[in-house]
């Protein structure tokens, strides 16, 4: 334990990842339908448990921090404890109600957010992280989590 402890307070201090944590192997797995249609399946990367584990504190850390400081809005739900995506429907739903109830008209607009997290611009990213005076050494390490990541399929 003290030698992963000594790992990860030099990868926090130097604000880098060992190379091998940025290495993913990316393999097939199956979703639904049938098993020779290709679309059926979808990419996975299988990554460093030492760096997953790093990461998890990490999170956890800038959630703690970023809920303390009421730094999130109160209409965010996804990856929040306590506020899912199922809870958040069930709030419409009852607003909805409401509205029809009193005669109230709810135009709605749906907006498909499928792979958004993958789309998230890195820069903006560390530089909202930034203007919530996260810890430098923290947005250098996730900055370097982000970048030059190779990937080794099966």
């Amino acid at each position: 334990m003290k030698h992963m402890f000594l790992i990860y307070s030099k990868s926090l201090k130097s604000g880098e990842l060992p190379l091998d944590w940025k290495l993913a192997e990316v393999t097939a797995i199956h979703k639904k339908g049938s098993k020779n249609d290709r679309t059926n399946y979808r990419p996975v990367s299988l990554t460093s448990v030492c760096c997953k584990i790093l990461e998890s504190l990490i999170r956890d850390h800038v959630m703690h921090y970023l809920l303390r400081n009421n730094l999130l809005s109160s209409k965010q739900y996804g990856f929040i404890k306590g506020r899912s995506t199922h809870l958040q429907l069930l709030q419409m739903l009852d607003k909805w109600t409401e509205y029809l109830e009193n005669g109230r008209q709810i135009d709605a607009i749906y907006t498909d957010f499928e792979k958004a997290l993958d789309k998230v611009p890195h820069k903006r990213l560390l530089s909202k992280l930034r203007s919530y005076d996260i810890c430098d050494t923290i947005i250098d390490w996730i900055g370097d989590f982000l970048q030059a990541r190779k990937f080794e399929s099966e």
